[in-house]
């Protein structure tokens, strides 16, 4: 039997909107990786996780981006589910409402605007440039972002009234994220083992995580995680982000892997 270890990024192997992986992030996969295979499953863009790590320190092949919307494998597209045409043509109609409304297609990623600081963080923490929404010409869009300060759940609830076909979750108390409903982190995960006899051990920390947390062999919450992961995973460490998941798997080798400790 084969062992996966799938890793949430943000506020999981480094602190939210980290250009890079924290010590203990690298210290994390690089143990995992001698126990298994170890994926990457965020909702950030391919082109925001790459540059987060370098080869030397580790070789992922299975990177699942944008919450599943884009499956990569040795860095090729294998699959993508876009959102519907009519959730994209609602948002672009009303992008004069959102001040910070991002659209993410397999290989760009376009902005209402770019000079906001909300913006200017994400840019940082991504390593790569939006373009401008006024760029934009009905290419697939694979996930939606919208950062708004207020209620952020009022908002949520609005749109999963007026939208079908999407998932509408929050990756953080102003990040709402939207994707098409046919996939979400664990669907992908399944995606890539589904041929594969394994065991699934997974880390996370916010709402895009549930489905993979809830449905692993042992899903694991970082101590940083929100209520709905703690309440839901298997085991939760008392340390935050990558020194978490370093935690969880000391855990994980004492638990299920004591061949590698005689």
């Amino acid at each position: 039997m084969k062992n996966i270890f799938v890793s949430d990024i943000d506020g999981t192997l480094t602190n939210f909107g980290s250009p890079s992986l924290d010590l203990y992030g690298i210290k994390a996969l690089q143990k995992a990786s001698k126990l298994g295979e170890v994926i990457l499953a965020s909702g950030r863009p391919y082109n925001g996780i790459i540059t987060m790590y370098s080869n030397e320190e580790f070789i992922i092949d299975y990177i699942i981006a944008l919450n599943g919307g884009h499956i990569l494998y040795k860095n090729k597209t294998i699959k993508t589910y876009p959102i519907p045409e009519e959730v994209i043509n609602y948002f672009v109609n009303k992008q004069q409402q959102y001040v910070n409304l991002w659209l993410y297609t397999e290989d760009a990623w376009y902005a209402t605007s770019l000079e906001t600081e909300a913006y200017k963080k994400e840019e940082k923490g991504v390593n790569f440039k939006a373009l401008s929404l006024k760029e934009y010409n009905f290419q697939k869009v694979l996930k939606i972002l919208i950062v708004d300060d207020g209620d952020i759940n009022q908002l949520t609830n609005i749109l999963r009234n007026k939208l079908t076909g999407v998932e509408i979750t929050t990756s953080s108390d102003s990040y709402l994220e939207i994707f098409s409903s046919k996939i979400n982190k664990y669907l992908a995960v399944k995606e890539i083992t589904k041929d594969i006899d394994c065991r699934i051990f997974s880390f996370g920390d916010s709402n895009n995580d549930v489905e993979m947390i809830k449905n692993s062999f042992l899903g694991c919450a970082v101590n940083n995680a929100v209520w709905s992961i703690k309440e839901i995973a298997q085991y939760i460490s008392t340390y935050n982000f990558g020194k978490g998941v370093y935690d969880s798997l000391t855990h994980i080798e004492k638990e299920y892997f004591t061949e590698y400790l005689l």
